[in-house]
Formats: structure tokens, C-alpha cells, sequence
């Protein structure tokens, strides 16, 4: 196996967590141990064969493990810290002069021998404008300052120059050494470069993170190991990870805000291997198909109904007029009425049950059937796929709907968000709790009446309604269950906060509650239950045997 140890000289880690601002990241993350090297690497112009060849190597191995000090790392308090900007402004005009004549140098070196003459000839007179305009830029600098310049000068000096503010996250774990496991043993002839890279690591993270980095040949206990599924999920690199980090380098080119390429891993304790214990499984499978937010409005859990609708109809829209879905990917029959088979879900997952939920819709997911066939996935991949081709910007695609502001998705394999992941929501559990209130499939009476005996009565309707929707959907009948109109869940809302699941016009809408339920053997997810199912109401959460989330 590598093992490649690394000592915090400070004693303290000093990196940002990448969803998190005001948060150290803790574990290292291998992808950021990784760019470590590769800054090294660069520290030679050009980088030597051999280093780089042993870093190519590297990127192709499985995720490492992680060997950390035993027991928590302390965290220490943030405090917000005001740092003078760098200097952009006196010469701006050229820099943006220069950008643009880049530009106009790749658009002319693009054009094909076969372009028309008129098209090479106009790109020619706007490469050699520009060129120009550059060339008077750059006389200008040395000339008379304008009361522009002379301004913007003036701002550097130190009483007059900006502050942005800034947050510095560090951790100081109890021993100052931790190691990365990979299994693979490095080959002998890439071992040199690999030590002459590793020695010139000095920091990771932070300026002022410093390391010391050695492979070593010792017996290791991994802390940390690749699992398929746990809460735990950090960055790691594959494949041509070097080739992205120098394609990410030109386009920011040190300066401008970057995000580190890197695809999430989940992370466990090792333990022993053990019988699996059997599980009952309804007819939603674990197999989603995930779109995480990245811009556009924030909505509350509440309105999670109204995105997952607007998803199915941007999906049955694609297809173009005409085109037909089978049954389990639409939804409906070939007359139009409601199948009876599986069929699709579309559930806006929202950040609940824990400290810090806010009950905000995370992302989106399309839930698959269990035992759907594979050319009906084919099916449904070919429509998001084309829907993603015709409403999509580089892979993110917008949803919106008459009423509901619009929500920027993108498609991810595996989110680093938990509340996106299928794991959260799927893991096997004899107790659940709802996420988004149940619509009950019919009135159970006055839950919150007055009289004697009524309210009672309408609780046990209702509990007795939800036992027939686990049944409903191929659970078992649970043998508790406890009905509240208030959320049971941090961060979710009140059953009151959705709009009302109208059955038809002039009927009233469902009553919608919350629930705890608790089965006698262990069940496996997703639990979606009740009128809107479909659509996301009744979305359940796997909890701890004492009832908490």
C-alpha cells in the first residue's frame, strides 16, 4: 500500500469547508491533498516527466483511506477579519483591453480554411482594432493621469484603501498527524518523483497551514474508509484530474473565484462485515435520479409540491407534441386516467432533522419504480436528456411554473448535500418520520375539536389511514403510529404551510398531518405516503429507535 503521512507544523489545520464559509473543513479531503501536489509540481516550469507521471498515477487509484487522531479536533471560534483588496483598478482598462484581444486571438485562430474570405478578413480588422487599442492603452498609463486614475490611486494608500471581509476556520485535532491510505503499492519507478513532489508540499489549505509531507512504510489503522453510502462524504480525484486542474487554472488563472473539480466519496468507520438483515421494500426504488439547486430561488419545503410538478411537466414536455410515456414513467393509462401500476415520483427533498435545518428544498428527485424495465429507463434518460439539451446551459436547466419563481437545476450523480442523497432517505429503519406532511386519502374528522371524544376519534382515523397507505404502496402495516399537527422533524413545517390536495373542483382539500411510525421488522425506503405522494407529500425519514430524526 502508499501511505503518505502529513504533520501540521502549527498543530492546526487552517482550510475553508466548500459549502461552509464560517466552517473548517475536517477530515482533509484527498481532492484538496491532491492540488497540493499538483501546486508543487508546478513550483518546476516545466514540470518534470517523472513527477508528473507519478501524479497521473496517482489520480487513476481508488479513493485513499483516512487515518486521523483519535477523538475530536477543536474548533476554534470565527471571527469576521477585514483584509485590504488587491490592487485592480490603476490598470484595469489594459487588463480588460488585453482580455479582449485573447479573445479576438483564439476567435481568428479557430476559423477553419475554409471560411469565407469577408468572414478572415473581418476577424482580422478586429483583432488588429484591438491590438490598437491596447497599444494606446498602454501609452497611456505613462502620460498625464486623469482625475479617474489619480482617484483610484489614492485609494491604495493605506488610510484610504478598502477592506473585504474575511473568515480564517481552522481545526487543531489532538495529535498533529494524519496519514492517506491507498491500497495500491507505487511503482518502483515512479517512487523518486513521487518523493521529490511530496517533499516540496509545504501547505494545505490555508497560507498558513503548514505541512511536512513523508511516505512512509508502516502498518496503518484506517479512521476513514470508502463506503458505498454514509452521511459522511468528501472530495476525491479520478482520472484526469491533472488535465482539469490546468484547464480550471487558465480560465481563473489564480485570481478569480475558482470551484475545485472533484467528485464526492462517502466516508465510514471501518467495522467488521455482517449479515445484512432483511428489510421490506414498497414499490418506490432506492434508484434516484437527482437535481441539485444551484441558483434561482430558495424555496421552503412547502412549495416542494409545486417544483416537483413543474419537473414532471418540463419531463412530458420534452418529448414534443405527440410523444407518449408508458404508464410507469407518465403516470396514466392510454385513456388518460391514473394507472394502477408503479409509477414515477417527483419529490422536492427539503433540508430537515437536523440542528441547523431550515426546511429549504435542497434539490430535486425523480424516484424510479422498483423493477422498472430497462428500456423504459432508456426511455425516461433519452427525455431528460433531451430536455437538458433544449432548456439547459452547460448542464444547468431552469424550472418554473405560473406562480413558482424560478429554481436552476443541475443533474448530479452524487450530491454532497445529505438531504439529496437516496441513502438518506433509504436506509433501512423500523422507525420513520415525515419530512412533508401526508395527505390523507379521506377526511378522518375534527382533529382538533374541542369535544369530548372527537378529536380522539379523528386521530385514530387518521392513524388507521396511514396504516393502509404503507400497505398501499407494499409495506408492511406499521405497528405504531402517532399523528401530529404540528412537525416532528427540525426544520419541517406545519402540515398547514402546504397548499391544499384538492381531489376535484368543489371538493375540500385533504387534511394534511404529520407522523411518527415505528414497524415491527426493519423497512427500507423511500416511505412516500398518502394523497401527493407522487409529488412529494408523505416524504418519510428513516429515525433513531427512540423516535428522534
Amino acid at each position: 500500500m502508499l501511505v503518505v503521512e502529513v504533520e501540521l507544523l502549527a498543530g492546526r489545520y487552517v482550510a475553508t469547508a466548500h459549502d461552509d464559509r464560517r466552517r473548517a473543513e475536517w477530515p482533509p479531503h484527498p481532492a484538496r491533498f491532491y492540488s497540493a501536489l499538483v501546486a508543487a509540481l508546478h513550483d518546476a516550469d516545466p514540470p518534470a516527466a517523472a513527477e508528473e507521471a507519478a501524479l497521473r498515477w496517482l489520480e487513476c487509484q481508488p479513493a485513499p483511506a483516512l487515518e486521523l487522531p483519535e477523538g475530536a479536533p477543536a474548533r476554534r471560534d470565527v471571527h469576521d477579519v477585514y483584509v485590504p483588496v488587491n490592487d485592480v483598478t490603476v490598470l484595469a482598462a489594459a487588463h480588460e483591453a488585453a482580455r479582449k484581444l485573447g479573445d479576438a486571438e483564439v476567435a481568428l485562430s479557430a476559423l477553419s480554411p475554409s471560411e469565407p474570405k469577408k468572414t478572415v478578413t473581418a476577424a482580422l480588422k478586429a483583432r488588429d482594432k484591438l491590438r490598437d487599442q491596447l497599444v494606446a492603452k498602454l501609452a497611456d498609463t505613462g502620460g498625464q493621469a486623469s482625475a479617474v486614475d489619480l482617484k483610484a490611486a489614492a485609494a491604495l494608500l493605506p488610510d484610504r484603501r478598502t477592506r473585504q471581509v474575511r473568515a480564517f476556520p481552522s481545526v487543531t485535532p489532538p495529535q498533529p498527524v494524519f496519514a492517506f491510505v491507498w491500497p495500491s503499492v507505487l511503482p518502483a519507478e515512479l517512487q523518486a518523483g513521487f518523493d521529490a513532489v511530496l517533499g516540496r508540499v509545504t501547505r494545505l489549505g490555508h497560507a498558513s497551514s503548514l505541512v511536512r509531507c513523508t511516505r512512509v512504510e508502516r502498518m496503518v489503522q484506517p479512521t476513514l474508509v470508502p463506503v458505498e453510502a454514509a452521511p459522511l462524504v468528501l472530495r476525491v480525484v479520478g482520472p484526469g484530474q491533472l488535465d482539469r486542474l490546468r484547464a480550471a487554472h487558465v480560465r481563473h488563472e489564480g485570481v478569480e473565484a475558482r470551484v475545485l473539480p472533484a467528485r464526492p466519496q462517502c466516508y465510514a468507520a471501518p467495522k467488521a462485515d455482517r449479515e445484512p438483515v432483511a428489510a421490506a421494500r414498497g414499490v418506490f426504488s432506492p434508484q434516484w435520479i437527482v437535481y441539485q439547486r444551484c441558483g434561482g430561488a430558495r424555496l421552503r419545503a412547502s412549495r416542494g409540491p409545486e417544483l416537483a410538478r413543474a419537473l414532471r411537466a418540463a419531463l412530458l414536455e420534452a418529448g414534443g407534441p405527440g410523444a407518449s410515456l408508458p404508464p410507469s414513467l407518465c403516470g396514466h393509462d392510454a385513456d388518460g386516467r391514473p394507472t394502477a401500476v408503479p409509477h414515477l415520483a417527483f419529490v422536492a427533498c427539503p433540508d430537515v432533522g437536523h440542528e441547523h435545518a431550515d426546511g429549504g428544498v435542497l434539490g430535486c428527485a425523480i424516484v424510479l419504480p422498483a423493477g422498472l424495465a430497462s428500456d423504459e429507463r432508456r426511455t425516461l434518460m433519452r427525455r431528460l436528456a433531451a430536455w437538458e439539451a433544449a432548456r439547459g446551459d452547460d448542464g444547468v436547466v431552469e424550472l418554473a411554473a405560473e406562480g413558482l419563481p424560478p429554481v436552476r437545476l443541475r443533474r448530479v450523480e452524487l450530491s454532497e448535500r445529505w438531504g439529496l442523497r437516496p441513502d438518506r432517505w433509504c436506509q433501512p429503519s423500523r422507525s420513520f418520520v415525515t419530512a412533508t406532511p401526508i395527505a390523507l386519502d379521506r377526511h378522518p374528522g375534527n382533529l382538533r375539536s374541542n369535544l369530548g371524544g372527537t378529536a380522539h376519534r379523528a386521530a385514530v382515523e387518521a392513524q388507521r389511514c396511514i396504516a393502509e397507505a404503507c400497505v398501499r404502496i407494499g409495506l408492511p402495516r406499521p405497528e405504531e403510529v402517532e399523528v401530529s399537527l404540528s412537525p416532528l422533524a427540525a426544520g419541517a413545517q406545519p402540515g398547514g404551510d402546504f397548499r391544499g390536495w384538492v381531489v376535484s373542483a368543489g371538493r375540500a382539500p385533504r387534511v394534511r398531518v404529520h407522523a411518527r411510525l415505528r414497524f415491527a421488522q426493519p423497512v427500507a425506503g423511500p416511505v412516500l405516503l398518502g394523497a401527493g405522494r407522487h409529488y412529494g407529500l408523505g416524504l418519510c425519514m428513516p429515525a433513531a429507535e427512540g423516535g428522534g430524526a
